[in-house]
């Protein structure tokens, strides 16, 4: 019996819901963690500055909003994985269905998210400025489909040689040097993103200012603290850009209504790196689990088909 279109499919629903589904746990419970340190960094920026509008939706809404749109999303790539699989069953090698489904999977998730994701990583929402979301975007899906070129390319590559008699080392190094090549020049063609990464602060338009009301005695070891250390916090009126001349200032009641920006870096205890490269790699691994997921059960369904019907003729 050959296995059918629609028997890729309705084995390719339930694949994508479950890897979409633990895609949502992993999103919710692991890639959350630097997403709300982001945050924090985000809210840190507010200090000093009158409430703004309150966010259309809670936490907690977004919270199970992005979980619903994961399984949602891992629904539709398991369509995909299905009807690619089907397409190309006859001319992937493998032992058994979970072999060739692996192959498309990994395939997908190196086009789709590995390659594209290394030249243009996925940020935190305190990275980027919403006015280039839009050419953000473009040029990311851009950026896939050469991905997925290359790789299409590259496996053309590795059945040509194959069909050539090369095998072992010598056909990795050539298959393998095609596809270096290739990925590197793609890389060094692309444009760079015109959003620079760096932690939101508010040096360049200081919120805060030196209360009025401060005492005397703590605004003389206020300025004693700055000039001893060098502090660039304490701005200049005439130019917030630019750092106040503490030789300049003689008494510490001089500091009363100066401008002072600080950095989110000193407000938030995790580092801005870090957080940054946290959220990367556990988008990476969520991506990552997702495809793994679709192609363990779709193989699995598969092949119990296969083994109660018979192999497909």
């Amino acid at each position: 019996m050959k296995l059918t279109m629609k028997a890729f499919l309705q084995r390719g629903l339930a694949a994508g819901a479950a890897g979409g589904l633990a895609a949502a746990l992993f999103i919710r419970f692991v890639t959350e963690i630097p997403i709300g340190y982001a945050l924090r960094f985000e809210d840190a920026t507010g200090i000093g500055l009158p409430p703004g509008e309150p966010a259309e939706f809670s936490r907690s809404t977004q919270h199970w909003g992005g979980m619903a749109a994961a399984v949602i999303y891992g629904v539709l790539l398991g369509v995909v994985l299905s009807v690619v699989a089907a397409a190309f069953h006859d001319r992937i090698r493998g032992r058994n269905e979970f072999a060739r489904v692996a192959k498309v999977a990994a395939a997908a998730f190196l086009a789709t998210s590995l390659l594209p994701g290394l030249k243009d990583p996925p940020n935190p929402p305190t990275v980027g400025n919403p006015d280039t979301i839009g050419d953000r975007t473009m040029s990311y899906l851009a950026l896939v489909l050469g991905s997925a070129l290359i790789v299409l390319a590259t496996w053309w590559i590795w059945e040509r040689l194959t069909r050539a008699g090369l095998d072992g080392g010598l056909r990795f190094l050539a298959g393998g040097g095609a596809f270096v090549l290739m990925l590197t020049a793609a890389y060094l063609i692309w444009p760079a993103s015109p959003d620079r990464i760096e932690p939101p602060n508010s040096d360049a338009a200081p919120a805060l200012v030196v209360a009025d009301s401060a005492p005397a005695a703590v605004l003389d070891q206020m300025l004693a603290t700055a000039q001893e250390t060098g502090d660039e916090s304490y701005r200049d009126p005439s130019d917030p850009d630019e750092p106040l001349d503490l030789s300049s200032i003689d008494r510490g009641e001089d500091l009363k209504g100066n401008p002072v920006a600080v950095s989110t870096t000193k407000l938030v205890s995790n580092a801005y790196a870090s957080l940054l490269w946290s959220f990367r790699l556990k988008s990476f691994a969520g991506v990552a689990l997702m495809w793994a997921v679709m192609a363990g059960v779709l193989g699995f369904l598969l092949d119990r088909k296969v083994a109660r019907d018979g192999y497909p003729a």
